[in-house]
């Protein structure tokens, strides 16, 4: 009897187990996301309160906003990618385009100024390669200005649509939507944090404008640099910029070293070459014979027919 009951025990435990991983199974991957995000946003609020800052409240915190920003990006190209051939959408990517490239060369400028103390003209390369990598801060500065007001929108549809539904089968839809807003409100506070001067981006590309600067933009020169290792760039004839590796950081500093002749003596030249300068230098005469013309000039001349 008790083995019976046992086995119908198990039975219902297992069909329990499979309606839940085929219930899952057939969710959206977004929706999949969302639904972790959330248990682990009140795992981490859980914790926070049981032993505030500490390592898996923070983890649990972290492991929720990765989930919920992935689901909303996912969300996101999901509506967009069908709306890239409206002109509405492909003027507005023309326009955001081009201010987030403006924008990303002028920080990446100023970076570079930050990181040599020198004028980023004098660093073609690195200011190059910043243009491209300032594009993470100015997409995080237009997400926290232009996704601010969305976002509140979208948590306060959640919550409308919450305190307006009862438990039917539609209920997790409404809690999707109140999570999507979630979502979409850490996006706005995430960027909000990395486009300020205190994130570690900012400190990320200066190191790598400066490293750049140093190996890419100058190049060894023992006529001017005053130590081995140094590196030089030459500004015109009589300025150059030398960088040197310290303790703190590469250094950038500008010096005076006036351009010069080299002494560096010219090896051999080729012997194929060698044999070809003397021809071109010395013509071999021409043998061939010249037919005088008749002169035409002297009274009685008549030229040969």
């Amino acid at each position: 009897m008790e083995t019976a009951e046992g086995l119908c025990a198990s039975q219902e435990n297992t069909s329990f187990a499979e309606k839940t991983k085929l219930w899952w199974l057939g969710r959206h991957w977004t929706v999949r996301l969302y639904l972790g995000g959330a248990a682990c946003m009140l795992a981490s609020i859980a914790l926070f309160h049981r032993s505030p800052n500490t390592l898996p409240s923070n983890v649990a915190a972290y492991a929720s906003c990765a989930l919920l920003i992935t689901a909303f990006l996912g969300d996101t190209y999901a509506w967009a990618v069908p709306k890239l051939g409206q002109p509405l959408m492909k003027f507005s990517l023309t326009v955001f385009g081009a201010i987030a490239l403006a924008a990303a060369t002028g920080v990446g400028r100023t970076l570079v100024n930050e990181a040599t103390s020198q004028q980023p003209s004098l660093f073609p390369t690195t200011s190059a390669l910043l243009s491209l990598l300032s594009v993470v801060p100015v997409i995080t500065a237009l997400v926290t200005v232009l996704g601010a007001v969305p976002a509140l929108v979208g948590l306060g549809w959640g919550f409308f649509r919450l305190s307006r539904s009862r438990a039917t089968s539609g209920q997790l839809d409404v809690v999707v939507t109140l999570i999507r807003g979630f979502a979409a409100l850490t996006l706005v506070l995430g960027a909000s944090a990395m486009s300020t001067s205190q994130s570690p981006l900012y400190p990320g590309l200066r190191w790598v404008a400066a490293q750049s600067a140093f190996f890419y933009d100058l190049q060894r020169d023992d006529a001017c640099a005053p130590l081995e290792g140094d590196r030089v760039s030459r500004i015109n004839d009589d300025l150059v910029v030398v960088g040197r590796l310290t303790e703190e950081g590469p250094q950038f500093v500008r010096r005076t070293c006036a351009l010069s002749a080299e002494t560096t003596v010219l090896r051999a030249q080729l012997p194929q070459r060698s044999s070809t300068g003397r021809r071109l230098a010395n013509p071999a005469p021409s043998t061939q014979s010249v037919t005088p013309l008749p002169d035409t000039t002297r009274p009685g001349t008549v030229p040969n027919n």
